[in-house]
């Protein structure tokens, strides 16, 4: 092996169904997940929102909040690509009414066998100059759709458009990564619902919850649609751990986050002087996974005293949009890795990636799928200044050669979806000289050979990757 070469291993999850006689490796992916969770930041979790200067600049006068209209403003809504039952809500303002009995605003959403409306006539407007939202809703087939926004007898003014799915369900914030006892925790869910669990590190805290939210030390704000409760960690979490896993339950919802104290330290088993490899899985998913992750089965079962030449460093990664990237990405500025191996939970077989997407988006579950703290991204670039695709920089060959000798059967693939897997393979192909992704079959029952298997398949990348050859 060449000692030259620094390795990150990255085992990450994503879910597909199993089955070797697949068109392809990773068909058949989510059948583990529900649809319908959100995405937050004052909107619903994964609304696609739409400035009202973006969408209607031509069409009236902008002012701090938005564009009061001179006439009708009409455009392509950003977020159709999702499936399933959506909300296209306009938020508005009607600044001032005429006299007559005319309607004030219709909102309408058009397309291929698509065409509905919502109309505001006077006695629907409770406060003028009071700000509003104007929601319809359509069953999306993932096709384009435009909206039309037309101003009856009233001077209306126009702040955005969001795109969102009908469901309301739980996410949290901030997301898993360092944080302090002094910042919040947000828990987002419809408007009437209820926080039934809180757990941290598996022990059942919801006594504390209710304790602290009869105290007034549960912040509650509600929107038209959604509540969002915040509450400071360290009294939520008060001596916890240099890592702890907080579990939320609502509306029989599962959402959760792994909050540490500090980074992961670069902490290498085996030969101090070989060649440092990142091995790193995923935790299980969804966030009440009801069976192990294999790609984190393999981190544990890996052992580095049988890899001649190479040292390895365990890290199990949070099923989160970015904040998994973010994860991987620090660990490659602090340890000095020069390569990345991605492992994922995937289809029906071991399938090597060879392309990773500017891509995070999950349009082919009605509704979407949400990562572990209910985020749901659709349609969305990983980053908007990289290219479209990255490709493989992982020597394929040697590692199909090494899996076949163990009498596995690996494949190629040029589809890792675009989930968290595809997300970190993305980001660690633009930070590494070597970086790539394999998907690993999915597997729910493990018994210890089972698990001694996937160590093995784990140690035989390893190897590869750092051989180089």
């Amino acid at each position: 092996m060449r000692a030259s070469v620094a390795s990150v291993v990255v085992i990450v999850g994503c879910a597909a169904a199993p089955g070797d006689d697949a068109a392809r490796p990773n068909d058949g992916m989510f059948q583990d997940f529900l649809d319908g969770k959100f995405d937050s930041a004052g909107h619903p979790l994964n609304a696609r929102v739409t400035a009202a200067a973006a969408l209607c600049g031509g069409a009236g006068e902008e002012t701090e909040d938005g564009i009061v209209l001179g006439g009708a403003c009409e455009g392509w809504l950003e977020g159709t690509a999702q499936r399933g039952e959506l909300v296209v809500n306009v938020r508005v303002r009607v600044r001032e009414m005429g006299e007559g009995e005319r309607d004030v605003v219709t909102v309408k959403v058009m397309g291929d066998g698509v065409s509905v409306e919502d109309t505001i006539t006077r006695e629907r407007v409770r406060e003028q100059d009071a700000w509003i939202d104007v929601a319809v809703a359509y069953w999306s087939d993932g096709e384009p759709r435009r909206i039309a926004i037309v101003p009856g007898d009233a001077e209306i003014e126009v702040a955005y458009v969001e795109v969102f799915p009908r469901r309301f369900r739980m996410a949290l914030s901030p997301g898993s990564g360092v944080v302090r006892d002094e910042e919040m925790v947000t828990v987002e869910m419809a408007k009437d619902g209820v926080v039934e669990r809180v757990e941290v590190d598996g022990v059942d805290v919801s006594e504390r919850w209710r304790a602290l939210d009869e105290a007034g030390r549960v912040t509650r704000t509600e929107t038209t649609f959604r509540a969002l409760f915040e509450v400071a960690i360290g009294e939520l979490m008060p001596g916890r751990g240099e890592i702890s896993q907080l579990r939320v339950r609502a509306g029989g919802e599962v959402a959760r986050m792994e909050l540490r104290r500090a980074p992961a330290p670069c902490v290498y088993e085996g030969d101090p002087a070989a060649t440092p490899v990142l091995v790193t899985g995923f935790q299980p998913f969804p966030a009440n996974g009801w069976h192990d992750n294999v790609s984190e089965v393999a981190v544990r079962a890996l052992r580095p005293e049988r890899l001649r030449g190479v040292r390895v460093m365990r890290v199990i990664l949070p099923v989160e949009y970015d904040r998994a990237a973010a994860a991987v990405a620090d660990a490659i500025a602090r340890c000095a890795p020069r390569a990345v191996v991605s492992f994922g939970q995937g289809g029906g077989a071991i399938a090597l990636e060879e392309t990773a997407y500017n891509l995070k988006d999950t349009g082919e579950v009605a509704g979407g799928v949400p990562d572990n703290r209910g985020v749901i991204a659709a349609a969305l670039p990983i980053d908007p200044a990289a290219p479209a695709e990255r490709a493989t920089s992982l020597p394929l060959a040697a590692i199909d050669r090494a899996l076949r000798a163990l009498g596995e059967h690996p494949r190629r693939s040029d589809d890792p979806g675009r989930y968290i897997c595809n997300n970190v393979f993305f980001t660690a192909t633009g930070l590494s000289g070597r970086a790539g992704f394999v998907h690993l079959p999915y597997t729910t029952r493990f018994d210890d050979a089972e698990r001694a298997r996937w160590g093995r398949v784990a140690e035989a990348i390893v190897a590869a990757v750092a051989d180089g050859s």
